[in-house]
């Protein structure tokens, strides 16, 4: 391509445009960014530099964040380059924001608030701990129902808002492709409409496509209440499909995920790969042993993260072993304000927790490691998405901590942490919750400390590159000899 390239966010002189093997990667989350998406390939990136590729990568530009980590971006390995695409808005998007402000103008006025009905008038980005969920099963259409036809506008609008930003990411990628040097294109998802950016890239340039998926798209088991509709499970399907088909590589993060993709097309069943998030091979800070009992939570907590069930159990604990705040608590980091619209705070005072339960805002990455490495405890909340896997159990089973990992039977994390010394329980099993802490904390009392689960090297995520890259290499030699 001849048209100017953009600025790069970060850049290594004089070494960059000396590896002639390089990659074009666009994901919305990437450092600077702190987003729990953009850990698995600001460390894939890392590794594919060792093994040869440079990387150029398009993601949301850091004036469009609410916080960014530059010194994770400063950390990246020459042969690495970022570029920044600004969030931008869908025209009907723009439309849809004036109208709610004008709406919330006339309450206001009117009535002397501004608050929003939801149903009425969700905002396209909408969020989903606010909005709840409805199971994928309790979707219908109904011809006769307005709110079907709400929830249908809001679901298209939600793929306009992802289409713009990956639209504006496509073509910067097609700035940047340089024949002869870049050999795929490569797209982490979610949000997952950058997989029809590199569908169309891949189109105009000829690159293999590697469609990375860290999470279900068409297969969802429910939807944000605001676009709970049929529509949207059927634009995902469409668009998906597209994306598929032209893929060389569909690249799925569990077991359980890649079986289901294969099912649904069977036609690609030999591009469909599993590659594992994995942990990272880095040094875990060291620090001394806590005297209180802690356990904590470190991410977001949202769609169906609730720790209430865990809080009942806890207060079951405190009240058998008359354990004060000073002996036993939790810690949560990160977006863990609230869950459902009620604070934490006012969750655990109604469990009978108050004073055990501490939140403080995210932390720059290595802060947050040397907090959890104080720990005695470390908390996987729920999901109903079995197909996956929460991103924060590999970094969990690094350290010396017990891991208390609320999962369902035959889900993709309880499939992953059968047979370690991890313990998983099911969600709604508040007896075997309640045993597990307090069996635990009886242990801590008895001056038993717990070492990591990750003991054996299989959940690295070095040896997860290697699959990733081999697979890759073979697309990419096997898509050059179809085209001499």
């Amino acid at each position: 391509m001849t048209a100017t390239l953009p600025e790069p966010l970060l850049s290594r002189d004089g070494t960059v445009q000396q590896r002639r093997r390089r990659l074009l990667l666009v994901s919305y989350h990437f450092p600077p960014g702190q987003a729990v998406g953009a850990l698995r390939w600001e460390k894939l990136a890392a590794l594919a530099a060792e093994r040869g590729w440079g990387v150029d990568v398009v993601t949301l530009d850091p004036r469009s964040l609410p916080a960014a980590d530059w010194a994770r971006l400063a950390a990246l390995p020459a042969g690495i380059q970022v570029y920044g695409v600004p969030s931008c808005l869908h025209p009907a998007e723009r439309l849809v924001r004036l109208l709610v402000r004008a709406y919330r103008g006339l309450r206001r006025l009117v009535s002397g608030h501004a608050r929003l009905p939801l149903d009425a008038v969700p905002s396209a980005a909408d969020d989903l701990t606010r909005a709840g969920l409805v199971p994928r099963g309790q979707l219908r259409w109904r011809v006769t129902a307005p709110r079907d036809y709400v929830r249908a506008f809001w679901a298209w609008l939600d793929f306009a808002h992802e289409g713009a930003w990956s639209r504006a990411a496509g073509l910067t990628a097609l700035r940047l492709a340089q024949l002869g040097v870049h050999q795929a294109i490569i797209t982490s998802g979610p949000p997952h409409m950058v997989h029809e950016a590199g569908r169309l890239v891949s189109r105009r340039t000829r690159l293999a496509h590697i469609m990375d998926m860290r999470d279900p798209w068409s297969l969802r088991v429910s939807a944000a209440a605001s676009n709970a509709s049929p529509a949207w499970f059927w634009l995902a399907g469409r668009h998906e499909r597209r994306a598929v088909e032209r893929a060389a590589l569909v690249v799925t993060t569990t077991e359980p995920l890649r079986i289901a993709m294969q099912a649904l097309y069977p036609d690609a069943r030999s591009r469909v790969i599993t590659v594992l998030n994995g942990y990272d091979e880095e040094p875990m800070p060291s620090m001394p042993a806590a005297p209180r009992f802690t356990i904590a939570y470190a991410g977001s907590i949202y769609i169906d993260r609730n720790p209430s069930m865990v809080f009942r159990a806890a207060a079951r604990v405190v009240r058998e072993l008359s354990l004060t705040p000073d002996q036993f608590g939790f810690e949560f980091i990160g977006s863990v304000e609230n869950f459902g619209g009620v604070p934490l705070d006012v969750m655990a005072r109604e469990e009978g927790l108050a004073g055990y339960v501490r939140t403080q805002a995210t932390l720059p990455r290595r802060e947050a490691l040397a907090l959890l490495a104080q720990c005695t405890m470390l908390l996987s909340l729920p999901q109903s998405a079995r197909l996956c896997i929460p991103a924060k159990v590999f970094e969990y089973v690094q350290f010396n901590a017990w891991l208390l990992v609320l999962a369902q039977r035959e889900s993709a994390t309880e499939l992953l942490l059968r047979g370690t010394a991890a313990d998983v329980v099911d969600p709604h099993d508040l007896a075997g919750i309640t045993e597990v802490l307090r069996t635990r904390y009886l242990q801590f009392a008895a001056g038993a400390r717990p070492t990591p689960v990750g003991t054996d090297g299989r959940f690295s995520r070095r040896v997860q590159a290697q699959v990733l890259f081999d697979a890759l290499e073979d697309c990419v030699d096997g898509l050059a000899r179809c085209n001499d």
